[in-house]
């Protein structure tokens, strides 16, 4: 089983991605966590951040200030772009090793890809989970996190929306709650794709 994991910003998907994890053995990939090792350890990453970007994404120290990049990009979708063909490739070959491995070896994987839709990945996945949540949720679990209403509003509006995503989806996964209904919502999943996990 190849479970392609979604959602939007804010809708819990990366915690209901651990709550699956718990549940049954997958193999996982976490995309924004890889985007972090990427942004945090490779060279050639950080080398075409600095080409791209300049000086004023990096700390005094010298590693790259994710805050800082952030702002710029959720400003210009031009600057977006630019740092996706950075760092899409990269993405995407590792997840493509991942699953490669998944089928060789028979193991369930589950991916955590957050532009899943927007990349056009569904395709390569057996199944999606979308994680969804109301706009007005997404915006105060947002606001919460320390941004403003601009860069929040930019956020929501560099991924698609959510009744599309819905559209898209095989299962969808309603986070207006607690961890609690999610964990709910991971058990009736896993049930239902049982029969694929076996």
């Amino acid at each position: 089983m190849l479970l392609g994991l979604t959602g939007g910003i804010a809708t819990g998907k990366s915690t209901f991605g651990r709550i699956l994890a718990d549940k049954y053995p997958f193999v996982t990939f976490d995309a924004d966590a890889y985007v972090h090792e990427l942004l945090a350890q490779n060279p050639d990453v950080i080398e075409a951040i600095q080409t791209t970007f300049g000086n004023s994404v990096f700390t005094p120290t010298g590693h790259i200030d994710r805050a800082a990049l952030r702002r710029i990009v959720f400003q210009n979708s031009s600057q977006r772009e630019a740092l996706e063909l950075i760092l899409h490739p990269r993405v995407r070959e590792r997840w493509h090793t991942i699953r490669a491995n998944c089928i060789q070896s028979g193991r369930a994987l589950l991916a955590d890809i957050p532009l899943l839709f927007e990349t056009g990945a569904e395709a390569a996945f057996d199944a999606t989970v979308l994680v969804a949540a109301s706009q007005s949720t997404q915006e105060s679990r947002i606001a919460a996190r320390g941004h403003n209403k601009t860069t929040t509003q930019a956020m929501l509006a560099s991924q698609w929306p959510m009744p599309k995503k819905i559209k898209a989806a095989s299962y969808v996964v309603w986070n207006d709650g607690n961890k609690e209904g999610l964990a709910c919502q991971a058990d009736v999943l896993l049930k239902a794709i049982s029969p694929h996990l076996n």
